[in-house]
């Protein structure tokens, strides 16, 4: 075991990796520091805290998590292109439920995750879009998964904890708002997939509706 005096030479990147070994399922700081045989003080000399490495080992795993075939045709419409990598950011969050919960809006911009951005835009810049316009798509995109991912960390094996504020508040007032009670019902809920689908339908019809005519 390392010296409890001054911090063992170990990086940020090797206690991410012992996290990523050791399993973020009740993770706790003692149990890297066991890996990596150091004090626990060693590792508060580079992280501040659990939460902190969470959010760390988050990162990593979007980092490397693969985007094998992600990408369309290189001559497919930028519909595809679009759809296609929402869909492939989307399938890297849910893949590692575990750690929803950690993941920042920056954690997206990861060097990997730039390298398919750059690609897309890349597609969006040739379909005549403006660049205010493809800002505003890539944006929007990472809003919407990582906005569903948080949902679900929210929620967890159980129902949506907002969902059922809204069902609650609803059923109180059924007599008032007569409109609200059918969509109160879960049964009326759509999809997950489904609700995701047509959230990207929306914005393909939107993006499609600015593009200048040629």
């Amino acid at each position: 075991m390392a010296s409890r005096g001054r911090p063992a030479r170990i990086t940020r990147e090797q206690i991410v990796a012992a996290a990523v070994e050791v399993g973020i399922d009740d993770l706790r700081m003692a149990d890297v520091a066991r890996a990596l045989d150091v004090s626990p003080g060693a590792l508060y000399h580079h992280v501040p805290g659990r939460d902190e490495l969470l959010e760390l080992v988050a990162a990593h795993v979007l980092e490397e998590t693969a985007y094998d075939q992600w990408a369309p045709a290189a001559d497919a419409p930028w519909q595809d292109w679009l759809r296609a990598y929402a869909v492939a950011f989307r399938a890297s969050l849910l893949a590692n439920p575990g750690l929803l919960r950690y993941v920042r809006l920056s954690t997206a911009a990861t060097a990997g995750r730039l390298e398919q951005i750059d690609r897309l835009v890349a597609v969006l810049r040739a379909a005549g879009f403006a660049l205010a316009d493809i800002s505003h798509a890539v944006q929007h995109v990472n809003l919407l998964v990582c906005g569903e991912a948080w949902e679900r960390a929210v929620a967890g094996d159980g129902a949506d904890p907002q969902l059922a504020e809204f069902d609650t508040a609803v059923a109180a007032r059924a007599n008032e708002l007569t409109n609200l009670v059918p969509l109160a019902s879960p049964s009326a809920r759509p999809d997950p997939d489904e609700h995701f689908a047509f959230a990207l339908d929306c914005l393909i019809t939107g993006m499609a509706a600015r593009l200048p005519a040629r």
